[in-house]
């Protein structure tokens, strides 16, 4: 009995749904991630290619009868420190805030040099003559922007998208994120799996490992999971097994080799050629590394904020920006004079990506005023009181208030400052997290335990329970593992090992 395999050409047509990139929108997104600097830089380089762009003069610098200047701001905000404005929110989340929206927001656009979206790009490369380096801070150099390109033309789900740029832009220097999936669902209004899946995914993009909670969920994914590191015969053991205990790893990190040499039931000799193996640059040691920002570079602040007449004022500030115009007269002619049906073609998209330069631009600078407006209703007590009196609020707010996307809302707030009366404020600072039912926020938590460590004896400084205890009494409720987080985050040191520092600081 005999048998044949027949193999055959077949064609097939299939519908798949597929979100492809093109340069427009990628420009989009580009221009919603740059500050005022870059995208200075990015539009003269798009008029330096595009012939049908045309940069006009400066425009008017900021009028003298501007109501207030940010200078002024601090003091006009200066009030009874005993007093508590309340803040009042509108229920619709589909518009701005009833306080601002009841501002006579066209009086101030009468009076400044705000534009409220509209593009001025500066036409010389020199920086403005009232320039000063003291009202800068430097900017990340992040790999944030990498990540989002690469989830943006992936085809995972919109939802599964909006996480991970969410996770992109909140990871740390290193590419951690040690924020709890839970933590992250509140602030996106999302749930804890769905956030798990998108961190599982967000592992497996350029940088790998980005999204890891720690060093040792990071090295177990590396060596692990994602199966990209051939481990050597003679410590695939001894890795699996180091991978797959916690206690092991701690051991790993706090560099505990004799106890991990017990554990694992390998000489000193053995475990020394496994680190050197672990060392041998098979695996970057973190996931940001390499990504490092080689010089210091600054930013000036892309808006002020300050109070007038008890409510927030938004100045976007535009001074580097001169005014982008359409050579449509140039278009028009070459249009004109094309000798054939290719030259037509490549004349049109050259004239539509100018066309969406420009639009691109003006949406950006009114996205990011909207946005700005509508943290600033919520954070009023901030501007009036300070940091002590920021209240819980997450993206979805902002973004149901403005009635835009979550990731745009991410992708805007980040490596954009803000100039408030009590300094200069990247505008993600202003998402809070609330920790406790009592609308106590992560950020007056911190302050708190800062506080108490501060006030302590230092020969029996608290241990995290007795900081419980203590904000208890405040009316701070918060369970013990919450505040050794908090205090672990602002690399506070555990009680004995504080005081153990202290008695070598006195050479006891």
């Amino acid at each position: 009995m005999s048998s044949s395999l027949k193999i055959e050409q077949q064609q097939n047509l299939t519908l798949k749904p597929e979100l492809r990139m093109t340069l427009q929108m990628r420009q989009s997104i580009e221009m919603l991630l740059k500050n005022q600097f870059e995208l200075r830089e990015m539009i003269l380089e798009e008029v330096s290619e595009n012939p049908f762009l045309e940069i006009e003069d400066w425009g008017g610098e900021i009028e003298e009868n501007m109501p207030v200047r940010s200078e002024e701001a601090a003091e006009s905000a200066v009030v009874n420190e005993d007093v508590t404005v309340p803040l009042q929110i509108n229920g619709d989340s589909s518009d701005m805030s009833s306080v601002l929206a009841e501002f006579d927001w066209e009086q101030i656009r009468e009076t400044s040099s705000n534009n409220f979206g509209e593009t001025n790009i500066r036409k010389s490369n020199d920086l403005p003559d009232d320039f000063n380096f003291e009202n800068t801070v430097p900017s990340e150099e992040s790999f944030s922007q990498s990540l989002d390109f690469q989830i943006s033309v992936s085809n995972y789900s919109d939802s599964l998208k909006d996480i991970m740029i969410y996770m992109a832009y909140n990871l740390d220097a290193k590419g951690f994120l040690p924020d709890s999936d839970e933590d992250i669902a509140v602030q996106i209004a999302s749930d804890a799996e769905t956030v798990a899946k998108a961190r599982k995914i967000l592992k497996n993009f350029d940088p790998l490992g980005c999204g890891c909670r720690n060093f040792p969920e990071y090295l177990r994914f590396i060596f692990i999971e994602h199966g990209s590191v051939d481990i050597p015969e003679e410590f695939m053991e001894s890795v699996e097994r180091l991978f797959n205990d916690e206690s092991m790893l701690e051991q790993l990190v706090k560099k505990n080799f004799d106890a991990l040499c017990g554990s694992l039931g390998i000489t000193r000799q053995e475990l020394t050629d496994m680190l050197l193996f672990f060392r041998s640059g098979v695996a970057s040691p973190y996931p940001a590394f390499g990504y490092e920002q080689e010089r210091t570079e600054y930013v000036k602040a892309d808006l002020m904020v300050f109070m007038r007449e008890g409510e927030p004022v938004i100045y976007i500030d535009d001074k580097m920006l001169p005014t982008v115009v359409l050579r449509t007269e140039l278009f028009e002619e070459n249009l004109k004079n094309a000798r054939n049906r290719g030259e037509k073609h490549f004349i049109r998209e050259k004239y539509k990506n100018a066309e969406w330069i420009i639009k691109s631009v003006s949406d950006r600078n009114r996205t990011l005023y909207q946005v700005a407006a509508s943290i600033f209703s919520h954070q009023k007590a901030f501007l009036e009181h300070g940091d002590k009196f920021l209240k819980p609020l997450t993206l979805k707010d902002v973004s149901d208030d403005i009635g835009r996307h979550i990731a745009t809302v991410s992708r805007l707030t980040n490596g954009k400052y803000a100039q408030t009366p009590h300094g200069i404020f990247e505008l993600k600072y202003f998402f809070v997290k609330q920790v406790n039912d009592n609308l106590t926020t992560n950020k007056r938590l911190e302050q708190k335990i800062v506080e108490i460590i501060e006030g302590e004896s230092r020969e029996n400084p608290y241990s995290d329970d007795d900081i419980a205890h203590i904000l208890s009494k405040e009316g701070i409720e918060v369970a013990r593992r919450t505040v050794a987080k908090y205090r672990s985050k602002m690399n506070i040191p555990l009680a004995r090992e504080r005081k153990r520092n202290y008695q070598f600081e006195v050479g006891n």
